[in-house]
């Protein structure tokens, strides 16, 4: 079993018990101590849960908002960051659009005549009732986890291209580095990245609180990032003064 495999279910078992012990979840996975342990670290770093002295519980025993409520909620910030995305967007440019809920939203608030390019289902299926837009799928493999394609040969055709602007979403900011779950995204990504005018970052400030293993560059790097709320001292140290901040 895979850790985020083994991260969710332990979410699904802690709602059913309330709370957990370390023991209790190495005998159910027959995994070691040290193996728990990183799960249990992983899943309080990302205040999903409030770890205590050899075991979980729930981050918050009152009952909190439906999912719906969640998704609304969510959904709301995500369009107020993707309405500040299209005001970046003029008619005649060649963009990109990364895979990600926001760029998704983006996608479906287009109402300009651009060419995209992008390797994401959802925004495939959103702009294929644009008229305007000239769209492109870099094609390949399909990734069904973050609902994107990759292959080496579609990628090259990136060679040639050069962008007026490149939307880009983030599984983890942590430390000041956008990060991402999958290598072969990053790796449409970097062909993008080097190839374009105007970099922005489309990303929540809670991705501080994130892991994700694949690198694609500093913050500082991008031109513009869009966020949530204002983010706190701490990051805009990390940030600098070279990226123009939106939220």
């Amino acid at each position: 079993m895979y850790q985020e495999q083994r991260l969710e279910k332990i979410l699904e078992l802690l709602e059913e018990r309330k709370q957990l012990s370390a023991k209790e979840m190495v005998d159910y996975f027959k995994v070691s101590k040290d193996t728990i342990r990183r799960d249990f670290a992983l899943l309080s770093q990302r205040q999903l849960v409030r770890r205590t002295h050899g075991g979980l519980l729930p981050l918050n025993k009152e009952p909190g908002p439906s999912y719906l409520d969640r998704s609304q909620k969510a959904n709301k910030e995500k369009t107020a960051m993707a309405q500040k995305a299209l005001q970046l967007i003029q008619d005649g440019q060649v963009i990109f659009l990364d895979v990600s809920t926001s760029m998704t939203l983006l996608a479906g608030l287009l109402n300009k005549e651009v060419t995209v390019y992008s390797h994401s289902l959802d925004n495939t299926i959103q702009l294929s009732s644009h008229s305007q837009v000239d769209f492109h799928l870099l094609g390949g493999k399909f990734y069904p986890k973050n609902r994107f394609y990759y292959d080496a040969n579609q990628a090259q055709i990136l060679d040639n291209l050069r962008f007026d602007l490149a939307f880009f979403g983030a599984s983890s900011l942590a430390n000041g580095e956008v990060t991402f779950e999958d290598a072969e995204d990053v790796a449409v990504k970097s062909l993008v990245f080097e190839r374009t005018r105007t970099k922005v970052l489309v990303a929540e400030s809670t991705k501080f609180h994130q892991h994700a293993n694949y690198y694609l560059a500093r913050l500082q790097q991008f031109d513009y990032w869009i966020t949530d709320q204002k983010p706190s001292p701490d990051i805009l140290k990390q940030v600098g003064n070279e990226t123009t901040i939106l939220y």
